[in-house]
């Protein structure tokens, strides 16, 4: 192992350290870039699964404040109040770099979510979503056929668990 690969690993350990101990479950072999953030005070809850990859400057939200009507807190005044919802991302889920997730949003297992994307609705499993707001893309089998000429889907699926 070289040593640059050491201290990226040592990082990214990190990384995923400090966000279990803010209250953040997150599976095993999880990649979460040290440039992303994800919102732990709120008390509501964001749970990752196993072997996702959170790529840079993702940003994970679980509370939002635009019922309050910022700092001076406009809308208070009509019964409005921050907004506090869980966030699940399932297994084997991508997010790519620059995207949002927000409030309350739940990511299904095998999801991949394109780069620069505003995740504003639930992506169901085995789907690819991208855009702003993010949209269905395809189907991950799909695009695996497409861009993988010789990827053998069916030995895959067995050595995954099946999607």
């Amino acid at each position: 192992m070289n040593i640059t690969k050491f201290i990226s690993d040592i990082i990214v350990k990190n990384v995923v350290r400090r966000y279990k101990r803010k209250g953040v479950i997150i599976g095993e072999n999880t990649f979460i870039s040290r440039k992303v953030f994800i919102d732990t005070h709120s008390g509501a809850s964001v749970t990752i699964g196993n072997n996702c990859y959170i790529t840079r400057n993702t940003i994970i939200l679980n509370h939002t404040d635009t019922h309050v009507g910022g700092p001076l807190g406009l809308y208070r005044k009509y019964g409005s109040d921050r907004i506090s919802k869980n966030v699940v991302i399932g297994n084997n889920v991508f997010v790519g770099v620059g995207s949002v997730i927000m409030p309350g949003i739940k990511i299904g297992d095998n999801a991949i979510v394109g780069a620069m994307s505003l995740v504003n609705k639930d992506v169901p499993k085995n789907t690819v979503y991208a855009g702003v707001p993010a949209k269905y893309i395809c189907d991950v089998n799909e695009m695996l056929k497409k861009d993988f000429n010789n990827f053998d889907i069916h030995s895959w699926n067995k050595e995954i668990g099946g999607i």
